[in-house]
């Protein structure tokens, strides 16, 4: 099958099937599983907000995640949550987990 490029919305009524190569540009899409050889990512464009934002969301429990941010969380997020602090200098701020009620830093190495 040769190349087909689009201009303008495109429908599906039964999936498409096949590769994609290149960028796709999206505001939403929908997949029952995504599978990459190379690099995945998301918001690559977008700069961690102070308190976090999310960076990966995951299961039907709303909120659960992993959040990325500057400062200390304040985000919403599940219990289970991680957060990756972007300006942590020290053992005790770069790396958060949620409690059942409030963010709690894990200890890491130097």
């Amino acid at each position: 099958m040769g190349t087909t490029t689009f201009s303008g919305p495109v429908v599906s009524n039964n999936g498409f099937v096949g590769a994609i190569t290149g960028a796709v540009t999206a505001t939403t899409i929908t997949a029952t599983s995504v599978s990459a050889t190379g690099n995945l990512t998301a918001d690559s464009g977008t700069a961690p907000a102070a308190g976090g934002m999310s960076a990966v969301l995951m299961s039907s429990t709303a909120n659960l995640g992993v959040f990325v941010g500057s400062g200390a969380p304040t985000v919403t997020a599940a219990q289970g949550s991680l957060y990756l602090r972007t300006d942590g200098t020290t053992t005790n701020d770069r790396i958060y987990v949620r409690g059942a009620s409030a963010w709690i830093a894990i200890t890491t190495a130097t």
